[in-house]
């Protein structure tokens, strides 16, 4: 009986969750009203509340959602190919990213410039803590692996990801300063350039 209660709740939840995921990715965030959100997912207003403090809560929620989602493929693209650079697999994966958000202008424009608040958030630490989504691990034993070397590994992780989530996102929706083909090389010689601070003279 407690299960069939909690197995209600999450399917709730879940509801919530994608009905204002379906509203906020086809319309303006700001025009969406929670009642719009409970009533396209079949539940009373009062439902929401239950589950979510207002609509900024359920929309952070989802930008970390998505940009989990969007790393996770990116991750298990470098995993099934061999790509054992350092600098080399974190292009790979920026590129898997950029064409993911190019082909998804929707979820771009959800996410907004937000990809690396995404990745970083306190939600996202303590919800996928113990989940398979683990690029900060995998960033820093690459890197040791070879050869690079850095004070603070998370800090450069979050630059890189705040560049590419901010500019890219204004070179994707607007063209500026480069459509985002043009754009990209430039691009990805600075994460070159950043990654190579840490690059050390061992063999």
């Amino acid at each position: 009986m407690k299960s069939k209660i909690l197995e209600n709740k999450k399917q709730k939840e879940n509801k919530l969750l994608k009905s204002a995921f379906d509203l906020f990715t086809t319309r303006d965030i700001d025009t969406v009203t929670i009642s719009e959100i409970a009533r396209h997912a079949g539940v009373a207003k009062g439902t929401f509340y239950l589950y979510f403090k207002d609509k900024d809560q359920i929309r952070n929620i989802l930008i970390s959602r998505e940009s989990r989602r969007i790393f996770l493929n990116a991750q298990k693209a470098l995993e099934e190919n061999d790509i054992r650079g350092f600098e080399d697999a974190i292009i790979f994966m920026i590129n898997h990213i950029l064409m993911e958000l190019k082909k998804n202008r929707s979820i771009l424009a959800f996410i907004e410039k937000n990809l690396s608040w995404g990745i970083f958030s306190d939600y996202v630490q303590n919800a996928f803590a113990d989940d398979e989504l683990h690029i900060k691990n995998d960033f820093i034993q690459l890197a040791k692996k070879n050869h690079y070397q850095f004070k603070d590994p998370e800090v450069v992780m979050y630059i890189i990801i705040d560049m590419v989530g901010s500019t890219c996102y204004s070179s994707i929706i607007n063209n500026k300063p480069l459509p985002i083909d043009q754009y990209k090389p430039y691009l990805f010689d600075a994460v070159r350039a950043i990654l190579r601070t840490g690059k050390t003279n061992e063999k």
